[in-house]
């Protein structure tokens, strides 16, 4: 070997001592991480995917605020890269969209759509690319049922859904204030969203039939368009309570026909839906004492969520957040934070961190982000009932309640 020969390569193994011994790697660092997402920015669930879009570029800018993420094996901070497109509200598009984030775009991680049937669609992508995946807006437990070890979600599944709003019902017949057993109706979206609902329903009805009692059970197609032959059906159970599994959507046009009739129930809910904005104004007083079942609320009062909801207001010109872009920015922050915790971008490496993740405080009820062997979040819900004025009142649990129930419906 000559002399030559001999010292360059002496040069090149020192150096790569030196970066070790500094704690950085012999490659070089990325210039960005690259983050890609699918959401419905438009179609019939733009809103909503917007409001998740506005979670996920406001986590971005605090983490690029501060140099972006500190990884350990390059011992530096590198930004982060969001690559948002549109799906449509279409789960043909959806997977459409991952399939090109994957394989085009070359994008480090996912973060997760919104909307049940379209994360069910495209989180076999993940799987597809060995790809780390977290979403916050797919709850029904099929998603996680698939052995699919590279999906993450922070919304629990439907059927826990309705276990809360049967717990909340059964608080009020021992309060008196609903009768036993209490005659409950039941509307869901034919899917399988629909489907967890009205299992935790019926799984309550079987274990205490003193206390529950179905007297319609009926489903119907996403994006309805006429409401009135099942408030017909609803109109003609005499039930005390009725329970809707519905989208936003769904929930604006079935409850502006609810009103139109004049009906009047004991409690209404329309699952994790009665509080959105859009849908308030849209029905106006008649959404007045809704109850709802969900993930996050703005009238929460425990320190992580006063801070993000202070965060958001000064970002976005004032606006309220909803759950919506609330669970977006829990989604990047858990997917940031296991970056941070793995110290590579080395994509198994990053999905075991992700599955090791116990990241408190959060926003997230209970106040901690853990996931189950399948992948899913298996925290309790916390129920919200809708005042006049656009307000509202967080009633359940008795730890996080600013109020007590107004039951029944005046």
């Amino acid at each position: 070997m000559n002399r030559r020969k001999f010292l360059k390569i002496s040069l090149a193994s020192a150096g790569a001592l030196t970066a070790a011994a500094c704690g950085g790697s012999s490659s070089a660092a990325p210039a960005e991480i690259h983050f890609g997402a699918g959401l419905p920015l438009t179609g019939g669930q733009a809103r909503e995917g917007s409001l998740f879009k506005k979670g996920y570029e406001l986590a971005a800018k605090e983490v690029n605020d501060t140099g972006g993420l500190m990884i350990k094996e390059f011992n530096k901070k590198i930004p982060v890269k969001l690559t948002m497109l549109d799906d449509k509200s279409d789960p043909t598009a959806s997977v459409q969209v991952y399939e090109k984030l994957a394989t085009e775009d070359k994008v480090n991680f996912f973060l997760g759509g919104y909307s049940t049937p379209l994360v069910q669609a495209h989180s076999i992508v993940p799987q597809k690319y060995s790809i780390p995946y977290v979403n916050g807006g797919g709850s029904t437990g099929e998603i996680y049922q698939r052995n699919n070890k590279w999906i993450f979600g922070l919304i629990t599944n439907i059927e826990r859904l309705a276990t809360t709003l049967i717990k909340f019902i059964a608080a009020q017949q021992d309060a008196g204030k609903l009768p036993k057993p209490v005659k409950i109706a039941l509307l869901v979206e034919n899917t399988s969203h629909g489907k967890e609902f009205v299992k935790g329903v019926e799984d309550a009805q079987k274990a205490s039939p003193d206390r529950y009692q179905v007297v319609l059970n009926e489903a119907f197609e996403l994006n309805i368009k006429d409401a009135d032959p099942l408030m017909q059906k609803l109109k003609a159970t005499n039930a005390d309570v009725f329970l809707c599994d519905a989208r936003v959507a769904d929930y604006t046009t079935i409850h502006r026909r609810y009103v139109e009739l004049g009906l009047k129930h004991k409690v209404v809910s329309y699952g994790p839906r009665g509080p959105e904005k859009a849908a308030r104004d849209a029905i106006g007083a008649g959404s007045n004492y809704i109850v709802a079942a969900n993930w996050w609320n703005s009238a929460l009062v425990d320190e992580p969520s006063k801070a993000f909801t202070a965060k958001y207001k000064a970002a976005y010109a004032n606006e309220d957040p909803e759950w919506f872009a609330a669970l977006g920015y829990e989604t990047a922050r858990v997917m940031f934070a296991a970056i941070e915790q793995a110290g590579t971008l080395d994509k198994t490496k990053v999905r075991d961190a992700i599955a090791a993740t116990k990241m408190k405080p959060s926003l997230v009820i209970g106040g901690e982000v853990s996931f189950d062997t399948d992948g899913q979040i298996k925290n309790d819900y916390m129920m919200t009932q809708n005042l006049p004025d656009g307000k509202v009142a967080v009633i359940w649990p008795s730890t996080l309640a600013s109020q007590a129930a107004i039951v029944p419906i005046p």
